[in-house]
């Protein structure tokens, strides 16, 4: 079946495979969310079955089982699907695999069955058990694809791929039309996550969940729904199930359809959910964190940040929900919580490597909680009081909200405010608390980079 590639999208499938030529057996390709980058691995898939090959393609969820699914199909790519609940078919070529129900059947496959392993949301390839399916057929060539080559626990994708393909930028996708133009709305500068608790990386959500002092939302979701966007759909990412489900009641109170999605509904109900909203049966589907990655619903015309992150990568994957184009489609980002201050427009240029950050401090939380009828102390995972049978709920809080409006500001705005607040922060302690509002995990030492940068750049205005 012909299938016509975009050209940065040709590009992309000529400069991994010449990746692969030059020696190198294990390729990651950067490409920014709403780019195609299911398509692009697709057609490679599809090119090394016709040579010979038996590939698998990971992902970790349905959803993104069935997007690879209907790409590969297509494409006219016979292909096999290794999903809970389904016997294996190793007859076809490429088989669509999710990752935890491959990891549970390696003892039933050879590591050299594989001659081409493509990772789907390659970021995740250091943890756990996608690393032991990699490892497991490590005799096999690895592709990775990512809009977000970065991790929250600081480790670089280097351990795993030597080789780093860049496909184009987003702000250039944007100007080319191949990403949908979007206005952005965000609290005035400075607005604080100051005194959010870290946990594994990021805020701690337990805590952002909860009432003011925890969380801050500035301004009331709903009504600036109402005021830039007007009826069209948007997804609502929020700190937990229970915040998301408090988000869609606050939405449907006010007359406007809205649901929650959770990785606790079964795959139809998840499925027919999506199909809602991309058909506009309902305008607004909130989630904590199920739709963060893959949802390809191009008619989403906004997103609404009511979770405050310190990860890039999550910060990126949310806005890219609602940039995937559309004829005379503009989109708009809300963002209540401060995440663009902290981490930066989504058009502006980043800098990705192989390499890891510094591993990231991590605050110890307590892994405990109370009963509140015997007063039992148990662990946080469990459902039920070990000593009385109390049952432990999630409380269903609405979310709290400071009093105030979004201000539109454009990728150059942002630019300048976030320079203007750094420039006006004069001393030590001003450059510290600067960083602690922006969430930064290191405050001090970035303040101290900051004051060594300026005391070189007076020396040489002096020397000059």
């Amino acid at each position: 079946m012909a299938f016509s590639l975009r050209p940065y999208q040709h590009d992309a499938v000529e400069r991994v495979r010449l990746a692969f030529m030059a020696g190198h057996r294990s390729v990651l390709f950067v490409l920014p969310t709403g780019g195609g980058k299911t398509v692009v691995f697709s057609h490679i898939a599809q090119q090394a079955a016709a040579r010979g090959n038996r590939i698998a393609v990971l992902v970790h969820r349905v959803e993104l089982l069935e997007q690879a699914s209907r790409s590969l199909a297509a494409l006219g790519v016979e292909h096999g699907l290794i999903a809970s609940g389904r016997s294996m078919n190793l007859r076809a070529p490429v088989q669509v695999a999710s990752v935890a129900t491959l990891a549970r059947r390696l003892d039933l496959l050879k590591p050299e069955l594989f001659q081409l392993l493509v990772v789907d949301e390659a970021h995740h390839s250091n943890a756990g058990t996608w690393s032991k399916v990699i490892q497991h057929f490590r005799a096999a060539h690895l592709l990775g694809v990512t809009a977000t080559p970065v991790r929250s626990d600081g480790r670089g994708l280097g351990e795993f791929y030597s080789e780093l393909v860049l496909g184009p930028s987003p702000a250039w996708l944007s100007a080319e039309g191949f990403l949908a133009p979007a206005r952005v709305y965000a609290p005035p500068i400075g607005f604080s996550a100051q005194g959010l608790r870290r946990r594994m990386g990021d805020f701690d959500l337990r805590q952002a969940a909860g009432a003011l002092g925890g969380s801050r939302i500035l301004g009331d979701a709903v009504s600036h729904y109402q005021r830039h966007l007007s009826g069209r759909t948007a997804i609502a990412f929020c700190c937990s199930i229970a915040h998301a489900q408090a988000v869609a009641e606050a939405f449907s109170e006010r007359g406007i359809q809205a649901a929650s999605i959770d990785g606790s509904q079964d795959s139809s109900t998840r499925r027919q959910l999506l199909e809602e909203l991309g058909s506009g049966a309902l305008r607004v589907l909130t989630s904590c964190s199920l739709i963060g990655e893959g949802v390809d619903v191009p008619s989403v015309g906004g997103c609404i940040l009511l979770r405050p992150t310190q990860s890039e990568a999550l910060h990126l994957q949310m806005i890219g929900r609602c940039l995937r184009p559309q004829a005379g489609k503009e989109a708009v980002i809300l963002d209540h919580v401060g995440n663009l201050e902290r981490l930066g427009h989504h058009l502006e240029e980043r800098y990705w490597t192989l390499q890891g950050s510094q591993r990231r401090e991590r605050q110890a939380a307590a892994a405990i909680k109370v009963c509140p009828q015997c007063f039992c102390t148990t662990t946080r995972r469990v459902s039920a009081c070990p000593e009385c049978g109390h049952l432990f709920r999630p409380q269903r809080k609405k979310p709290a909200v400071v009093a105030g409006s979004l201000q539109e500001v454009s990728q150059e705005q942002l630019k300048v405010r976030r320079k203007q607040e750094q420039g006006e922060a004069h001393s030590m302690e001003e450059l510290i608390a600067l960083g602690q509002r922006r969430g930064m995990k290191n405050p001090r030492g970035w303040a101290r980079h900051v004051l060594a940068a300026r005391q070189t750049k007076g020396h040489w205005s002096r020397v000059a």
